[in-house]
């Protein structure tokens, strides 16, 4: 802060009225670094932060899609054995799906290669 020397009335008032000017630029400068820290503290935008952050990680995005892809099948698995029927159909579903769950994860990338093929097929056809 600057001392100046004010020797008469229009002086003080004018120093007034510039320091009431800063006074309310800062204020407002205040709010708005508040709001900006509140964000920043808010779970949802720390949650979609952290998600961008792993979406943009191929290693993240791999085992994701190994997750979708026996998450899927162990659901078809269920709906087609019937793993609540019978101890046999539950028995039935357990073996299939370690079966399953094996071969998903030893062949992941083909198993992805060929599905986003098929995508891609399609959204090219439809345009």
């Amino acid at each position: 802060m600057e001392n100046l020397k004010i020797s008469n009335q229009s002086e003080l008032q004018f120093r007034i009225m510039q320091l009431k000017s800063e006074k309310l630029s800062q204020e407002i400068e205040l709010k708005v670094k508040v709001k900006e820290f509140v964000y920043t503290l808010s779970p949802v935008s720390i949650v979609k932060n952290s998600l961008r952050d792993l979406v943009s990680d191929k290693e993240v995005r791999f085992d994701m899609a190994k997750v979708g892809l026996n998450v899927g099948a162990n659901f078809l698995i269920d709906k087609v054995v019937g793993r609540n029927r019978s101890i046999k159909g539950f028995l039935g579903s357990l073996l299939i799906e370690k079966v399953s769950s094996s071969f998903i994860n030893n062949n992941t990338s083909f198993i992805v290669s060929v599905f986003s093929k098929l995508f891609h097929s399609n959204t090219k056809s439809s345009e």
